[in-house]
């Protein structure tokens, strides 16, 4: 059975190897945001950076995929990792 101490340095692990787009991200988000912040909304910035928008136009002009790619890859990784998204906002609000 896991102890608090343990599933909070299991988190800390967690978080010390997101990927550091990510967590610069979530910070740029959480820094610019002020009053009540909640992971739905952080959420819904980091799905606005990388649904399709212009920069899918602008790659896809220059017969480049490579944001298509990534932007996939980012969206996959964001909608497997909700719970990693909501333990970052957590830190990062507490050392604010």
């Amino acid at each position: 059975m896991t102890t608090t101490a343990e599933f909070e340095i299991l988190v800390n692990k967690a978080i010390d190897n997101a990927p550091t787009w990510l967590k610069d991200d979530v910070e740029t988000i959480v820094k610019k945001t002020d009053g009540i912040l909640r992971v739905s909304y952080i959420v819904s910035e980091l799905y606005g950076r990388y649904s399709f928008s212009f920069k899918h136009i602008t790659s896809s002009m220059s017969n480049s995929s490579e944001w298509s790619i990534v932007s996939f890859e980012r969206l996959n990784f964001i909608d497997n990792n909700l719970d990693l998204i909501q333990y970052l906002v957590e830190k990062i609000k507490k050392s604010k």
